[in-house]
């Protein structure tokens, strides 16, 4: 009797060992079983025809925001699963920057509660180490790692939560190494950042979103931060995730500090500071605001596309982040108040399979930064972020030459908006599946809320 295995996906051409392979792939029960030859006998219980597709890994984000607890009129743990089962997203990590902030077990232990029964694809939670002395019990309690913010102004972010004190940061990275789990962290001066402000303002700028966006996005102000960071992070050992290094300087600093050794060093870029432009904060208006904190600069542009090819940046997160374009445009009247933010998921990896077809990186760095590298940020390679024997059976396929053209009808985010409607893009997942079940096919999502499992910190020393 021919053996039998659960699920089996033939025909396609299956992301292994850093490049696609003409294979079929196995899955038993939660697993992947195999990656096997054509005429292999076996057959599924299942059977998914993947003809003219790619099998890739599914994809990881450290980096949400499902505004859960007090902001679920913008997201909340079921639509945010649901726009990352659209997009081919299987597992995700939220941020402790809601109402009230995630800073103790309890307040931990509650929105972990919430999320258990509402999420689709498997979660993690980042909490604030505000409360120095309550990092130990964070992490004992299950916390997948810590975040910090060094930005101060309104929400999304939170004065409650800045730390841009030296002896607080030393304190933090002390106690977080300790831990052994990720400590992801947000650089930011921002008292250069008000004093840049004020003179520009009083010297005659206006107050708008275009002045706030070119001070915001300055090199100094971003580099000034990571240079200090980078200094207490090698004195205390704590395994550091920067992220939106986007500015020159900054990647400048963190390359080198790499070749000299400097280890537990990670850093991201998220799709608004490498897709959007001033211009387009000038013809959409609000809409384009989160996606556009930068200027039409090419040196930034080719710095940012260098560090992603050659290693620099380790991850391309999401920074999901989702607001009402009613709340949006109170960051068009103010943006030193405002809120910002911009839903990802629906379309960020079509966004990037795009530019894998403009020739901007190879489909494996594509594959590294947004699935393997995020799995190993939190101690799970290769149980996520490959197809190899024993992987969870988490992955998407694609259709790598389809055509879509992305519409505020069409997306999963509670807000009911994308920062890329009306875009040209090429490569649209077509299933997801996760842990062996499939819960997005042909763009419609059919995971079950509560079906996503919470994932603990993992531990790592270096």
């Amino acid at each position: 009797m021919t053996e039998q295995v659960d699920v089996r996906i033939r025909n396609g051409r299956v992301f292994l060992s850093g490049g696609l392979v003409d294979a079929d792939l196995l899955v038993a029960g939660e697993k992947v079983a195999g990656v096997v030859t054509r005429d292999d006998q076996r057959r599924g219980a299942t059977e998914i025809d993947a003809t003219g597709k790619i099998v890739l890994p599914g994809m990881i984000d450290p980096h949400a925001h499902t505004r859960v607890p007090g902001y679920e009129y913008k997201e909340d743990f079921t639509t945010c699963s649901q726009a990352a089962a659209a997009g081919g997203i299987t597992t995700i990590v939220d941020m402790p920057n809601v109402e009230p902030p995630t800073i103790t077990v309890r307040q931990f232990e509650e929105k972990k509660a919430t999320a258990t029964g509402s999420c689709i694809v498997d979660w993690g939670h980042f909490v604030s180490p505000t409360k120095i002395d309550e990092i130990p019990a964070l992490a004992e309690a299950g916390a997948t790692g810590f975040k910090i913010f060094q930005v101060k102004g309104g929400y999304p972010h939170d004065p409650r939560l800045a730390m841009d004190e030296p002896e607080r940061i030393y304190a933090a990275f002390s106690a977080i190494a300790e831990t052994g789990l990720p400590c992801l962290m947000h650089p930011f001066n921002q008292g250069l950042m008000d004093y840049i402000s004020e003179r520009a303002v009083a010297g005659g700028k206006p107050r708008d979103f275009v002045t706030f966006s070119s001070i915001y996005t300055m090199d100094v102000v971003w580099r000034s931060a990571v240079a200090q960071v980078l200094e207490l992070q090698r004195e205390t050992g704590v395994r550091l995730h920067l992220l939106h290094t986007h500015a020159p300087g900054s990647l400048r600093l963190i390359r080198r500090a790499k070749a000299d050794g400097q280890r537990g060093l990670t850093c991201a870029v998220d799709l608004k500071y490498f897709q959007l432009t001033d211009r387009d904060l000038q013809e959409q208006g609000p809409r384009a605001v989160p996606g556009g904190f930068i200027t039409n600069d090419r040196q930034r542009m080719e710095a940012i596309w260098k560090a992603i090819n050659d290693g620099t940046i380790d991850s391309i997160d999401s920074d999901h982040a989702p607001h009402t374009l009613e709340d949006l445009e109170r960051f068009k009247q103010d943006p030193w108040t405002g809120p910002f933010g911009s839903p990802q998921y629906d379309n960020m990896l079509s966004v990037l399979l795009t530019e894998v077809h403009r020739g901007k990186m190879p489909l494996a760095t594509l594959v590294r930064v947004f699935s393997e590298n995020p799995a190993r940020l939190l101690g799970l390679y290769p149980r996520k972020g490959a197809l190899l024997p024993g992987s969870d059976a988490d992955l998407v396929i694609v259709d790598y030459d389809r055509e879509t053209v992305p519409s505020d009808e069409t997306v999963y985010t509670k807000v009911k908006w994308t920062p890329y409607r009306g875009w040209q893009l090429q490569g649209t997942p077509t299933l997801t599946m996760l842990r062996g079940t499939v819960i997005m096919r042909d763009g419609k999502v059919t995971g079950t809320p509560g079906y996503g499992r919470y994932i603990e910190g993992v531990p790592q020393r270096h």
